[in-house]
């Protein structure tokens, strides 16, 4: 039997340069990304992955990759609302970006908790 498809939005956030793109564009299509660009505002990008037990399910994973440069931060709430999930990135050779992993909790938290539940 084949059961319906889960569906997850997964928030990609950390500072710009970390390699969030990278990261994602990885898990999706277990690849490496040569030349990454800047996001600017958000790219989504999407793994279907089946679940094998007594009955197939398909689980389907929405990564949303927020752009990191400061000057958009006003604009992110947007993209953060209702979401299931955080993967915050950070460069291991830039202990800001580590820092700066807090402010990220923070502006997530308030932004999903506008959303309301999903």
């Amino acid at each position: 039997a084949h059961l319906p498809t889960d569906k997850l939005r997964v928030l990609v956030l950390g500072d710009h340069g970390v390699g969030k793109t990278s990261l994602v564009h990885y898990i999706c299509h277990e690849d490496i990304l040569h030349s990454p660009s800047w996001t600017i505002g958000c790219n989504v990008d999407v793994k279907l992955k089946e679940r094998l037990g007594m009955s197939v399910q398909s689980l389907f994973v929405e990564f949303w990759d927020v752009g990191g440069v400061p000057k958009y931060r006003n604009a992110r709430g947007v993209f953060m609302q209702q979401a299931d999930g955080v993967i915050l990135v950070h460069d291991l050779s830039n202990r800001k970006s580590f820092a700066n992993l807090r402010h990220w909790v923070l502006d997530a938290r308030e932004a999903i908790g506008r959303g309301g539940p999903s």
